[in-house]
């Protein structure tokens, strides 16, 4: 059986990537502009053409090019423009020029026209500008010939094995030409305290035959104890010490193979080495601070977060780049270490593998692990994508079977 393609815009750290990958595609080309993704693309897809340019300067041929393919032989194109101008969380500013970047995922699409797209982006685009943008943006695929699968749906990651909170809007598009039948991925995950949280709309009664989403402390309770190191002040990576706690632990480390992956750890990694722990130095106040405060609720002033051992973390952000005013990433606080999270503990909370490399400084690294799509959730709609490639191809060829009696 073939194995399908992928082509991924604004590809960040590689979790659109990685979670097509795991779900069988050939991952093709990779576009990004910054250049500590670009960095971070490379080491850990060494097989991919990678774009390291502002997708504004960039053509469709261009990528079709470096992926030795013509117009509307790509199977997929993926991509999360970048979400801060939409985000609810944020200065939801609609004149933000990210804002406008997702009209550039529409124009690499009428260019490639690959079979299938998928764009991700938070809620907050969906109501931004009173919708302005996604109905504009909707049309235009429209107009390309595109169908949109509608109703467009917000998934939550924890529904899909995510350790983590994580609302995002999923668009979905097929070549009108093509007689496909895509559909949002089943929820496989269900948190045990969804109805007091609201995070899932799934009844608990309607549960049967689905996993449990994995807690903070199946995801992380086995990474060092990073305060116990002075190197880790100036290094990223220490030794592990710990056994993994939980099945999602053993996967994450490479211990036990992921039944719903069809990729395996890199040959040469060392995996007796946890990088991603730089340890980060806190004043006595702030310290004191996070030792008051109780599981799941936030630290004053700050705002930073504590999470629970026992629930599932909040939404991992990225911060707010230098040039808008912002010097750190809000990482949440340890459930019973008076600290913010290491980048390696935000990796595993966002369902990265332990040898996904991130940049070695707690600014670049953990801004590349808060903006990322958690590569369990891209590999659950990846599922329903192949899903409906795989039928059409078999339909194909039974028509074609058929033609052939006929004749």
């Amino acid at each position: 059986m073939r194995k399908f393609t992928s082509i991924d815009l604004f590809a960040g750290a590689g979790g659109f990537t990685l979670g097509f990958e795991q779900a069988g595609f050939s991952s093709l080309v990779a576009v990004e502009n910054d250049p500590h993704c670009v960095e971070c693309l490379s080491i850990n897809f060494p097989n991919i053409k990678i774009l390291g340019e502002d997708i504004r300067n960039i053509s469709g041929n261009a990528i079709l090019e470096e992926a030795n393919l013509n117009i509307g032989e790509v199977d997929v194109v993926v991509g999360g423009p970048p979400c801060q101008g939409f985000s609810l969380i944020g200065l939801r500013d609609s004149k933000d020029p990210r804002s406008g970047l997702i009209f550039e995922f529409h124009r690499i699409v009428s260019e490639v026209k690959p079979k299938v797209f998928i764009m991700e982006n938070v809620p907050g685009m969906l109501s931004a500008s009173g919708g302005m943008f996604v109905d504009k943006l909707i049309q235009l695929l429209e107009t390309d010939g595109y169908k949109v699968v509608k109703p467009i749906q917000i998934l939550n990651a924890l529904n899909y094995g995510v350790p983590q909170a994580r609302r995002r809007v999923f668009i979905m598009g097929i070549r009108e030409d093509l007689d496909l039948q895509i559909s949002y991925p089943p929820i496989t995950h269900i948190y045990k305290n969804s109805k007091k949280k609201g995070y899932n709309i799934l009844d608990l009664e309607l549960s049967n035959g689905l996993l449990q989403t994995p807690t903070v402390r199946d995801a992380i309770f086995d990474l060092p104890d990073v305060d116990k190191y002075h190197h880790l002040i100036e290094s990223d990576q220490t030794k592990y010490t710990k056994e993994p706690f939980s099945r999602y632990a053993r996967i994450m480390r490479g211990y036990e193979c992921d039944p719903g992956s069809r990729t395996k750890p890199p040959k040469n990694w060392p995996s007796e080495i946890c990088t991603g722990c730089r340890r980060t130095i806190h004043g006595e106040v702030l310290t004191n601070r996070f030792k008051e405060t109780l599981n799941g609720q936030t630290v004053p002033i700050s705002r930073l977060f504590k999470l629970d051992w026992d629930d599932v973390a909040n939404t991992l952000r990225a911060g707010t780049p230098r040039e808008r005013g912002a010097y750190s990433s809000p990482r949440p606080v340890h459930p019973s270490q008076p600290r913010v999270l290491t980048v390696r503990e935000g990796a595993r909370i966002q369902s990265f593998p332990d040898w996904h490399r991130f940049h070695i400084t707690k600014w670049h690294g953990f801004r590349q692990v808060g903006n990322a799509v958690p590569p369990l959730l891209a590999r659950a709609v990846a599922f329903s994508v192949r899903k409906a490639l795989e039928n059409s191809e078999i339909l194909n060829r039974f028509n074609d079977e058929e033609l052939i009696k006929v004749a």
